[in-house]
This record gives C-alpha cells, sequence and structure tokens, in this order.
C-alpha cells in the first residue's frame, strides 16, 4: 500500500531536515521514496548535497528526491 507523508508547518523548525531523513529512512527499510519539497529557498538539495530540479533525481537506492519550483507551473503542470 502506498504511504504519503507530509510536514508542514512554520518555516525554521526542520521540516526539510526531517523530511530527508524519514526519506534515508524509508528507503534504507526497502520503501521506493521520494522527499518532494515546494520550497523556494530549496535547502533539501543541501540535505542530500546533490543538485536536485523539477525531475526526480536519485539520492540513494530506492531514494529520489526532487524540488518543483511550483510559482512557474501552469494549470497543467509544465514549466
Amino acid at each position: 500500500m502506498a504511504r504519503i507523508i507530509v510536514y508542514t508547518g512554520k518555516g525554521g523548525v526542520g521540516k526539510t531536515s526531517v523530511a530527508a531523513a524519514t526519506g534515508l529512512l524509508a528507503a534504507a527499510r526497502g520503501y521506493r521514496t521520494i522527499v518532494l519539497s515546494t520550497d523556494a529557498a530549496h535547502s533539501l538539495a543541501d540535505s542530500f548535497d546533490l543538485r536536485l530540479g523539477p525531475e526526480p533525481t536519485p539520492v540513494a537506492p530506492n531514494l529520489w528526491g526532487q524540488e518543483s519550483d511550483v510559482c512557474c507551473m501552469n494549470i497543467t503542470g509544465s514549466v
């Protein structure tokens, strides 16, 4: 069964760090996992020490990261 976990809250409380750590743990446990950020600060890439963009990028076995720039998407989802 698929599961979606969403972290929300005010800025600066560690949502991105917790999401990255949760993604690493889920992937290590064998779950195919994607961590997706819509934050304009693009700090998820910093958490994984990788360049991330609008397409899923391999981070580790079973783990992908993606940073979508939602401010520039039209209604069809394309940039």
